[in-house]
């Protein structure tokens, strides 16, 4: 496999030199991404000079420690040399490179492009024939390969104890298919498929067997999981649901749980968070929610653990939505046109259509809002008045009348 790579991994290293000459015009550049070089000359494009790196025309001519360019006539960069590139380039220490279709790779490998390609152990000769290692192996691409292993004949592939005749048939020591049915078996496991059918697979874990119409899981004493029918029947780690998910019957040892989509769905002790249903009803050690045309009617959950609850009419609560809990509560009417909250004994809010009047207490500070015109802060430290969105504004020791400062300080 290596030795058919071969041309294409020789063509792809060498073309790849060609990045020499651009790497070089870049390094010699202010581009090069160093920044800008204080103690150099930039008059780029007509000449750059950075420590030993130099650019007069660019791109046509630069010079640093590694070598120089006049393109496109010759460059040199280490051991890398090009002339008129890409018609030549050559490589002085790996001793490789190109002169027009002439190529060469190695120190014993050389070709001609497209028609031959040769070294110690590979020979290729257009329009695709190609011989390696003492002549082991030989092709006629893409019609024909072999060597001591490999036969390949068009759509006929034999290789040791491989046979095919693709996609028809084929063999192995563990397995064997004919058109859409496969045998792999050995001694650990037995697996068949008839495809897209039935797949039916046995080993000293369990039994598995897949088809539309009946599908099962067994492992020693005890069943994993059983269907019958796309939707009828639904059997999962103890679990059994009837016309899931469109219906669902489930009851457990600690649970029951019955829904018919869209209409409701029906819960005890177990809890979903489904996006719609005309009602459901769910209560279990957590938590118990009822929702009427959810969400567009009627929602109420309340958690017992945290002992806190929410309530909405309406779509997502415009007409009322109210959440109460050991310490705060926060009711809304008409999508918050009239809000009211608090959130513990020393904290109350209340406002009416948002911020045309509003009240906030929390502790000992009070703030009175008639928005936009008139604001009143009370406060152990000091009382303070605006009016007018704060073109008038009164603190205690001073103020200021369409922001120009009046009173004391």
């Amino acid at each position: 496999m290596k030795k058919r790579l071969l041309l294409f991994f020789v063509l792809g290293a060498l073309l790849l030199t060609g990045c020499v000459s651009g790497d070089r015009m870049m390094r010699n550049s202010p581009f090069s991404g160093r920044g800008f070089y204080r103690d150099g000359v930039n008059l780029w494009p007509l000449y750059y000079q950075e420590g030993d790196k130099h650019s007069i025309l660019f791109p046509l001519i630069d010079i640093d420690d590694r070598g120089f360019a006049v393109r496109p006539f010759y460059h040199k960069d280490g051991r890398n040399h090009g002339i008129l590139w890409p018609l030549c380039a050559y490589n002085t220490l790996k001793d490789e490179g190109w002169f027009g279709p002439f190529l060469r790779f190695s120190k014993t490998g050389y070709g001609l492009l497209p028609l031959f390609i040769k070294d110690d152990e590979f020979l290729w000769v257009f329009p695709a024939s190609w011989y390696s290692g003492k002549y082991e192996s030989y092709a006629l691409l893409p019609l024909f390969y072999k060597n001591k292993e490999v036969l390949w004949i068009g759509n006929f592939f034999k290789k040791n104890d491989m046979f095919l005749i693709f996609p028809i048939y084929g063999q192995g020591n563990d397995w064997f298919y004919f058109l859409n049915f496969i045998n792999a078996s050995d001694s650990q496991e037995k697996s068949y498929w008839l495809i897209p059918l039935a797949h039916y697979k046995s080993n000293s874990q369990g039994t598995e067997f897949l088809s539309p119409l009946v599908s099962f899981g067994y492992q020693p004493g005890h069943l994993n999981w059983l269907n019958i029918g796309l939707l009828l029947y639904h059997y999962s780690n103890r679990k059994h649901h009837v016309f899931y998910p469109f219906a669902d019957i489930d009851i457990g040892e600690n649970y029951k749980e019955l829904w018919l989509w869209p209409l409701f769905i029906y819960g005890e002790n177990r809890y979903h968070d489904v996006p719609f249903y005309l009602f459901d009803y769910i209560n279990n050690k957590y938590r118990r929610r009822i929702n009427i045309f959810k969400p567009l009617l009627f929602s109420y959950d309340y958690s017992k653990d945290f002992q806190t609850s929410e309530m909405k009419i309406l779509p997502f609560g415009s007409l009322w939505y109210a959440e109460t809990g050991p310490e705060n509560f926060d009711h809304r009417l008409l999508g918050g046109a009239v809000y009211l909250n608090m959130k513990d004994d020393d904290s109350r809010r209340f406002s009416l259509l948002y911020k045309f009047f509003s009240y906030h207490r929390y502790g000992k500070d009070v703030k009175w809002e008639f928005f936009p015109f008139i604001k009143i802060m009370e406060t152990p430290r000091g009382d303070s008045w605006s009016f007018c969105w704060h073109l008038l504004e009164k603190h205690d020791g001073g103020g200021h009348i369409l922001f120009i400062p009046w009173g004391k300080k």
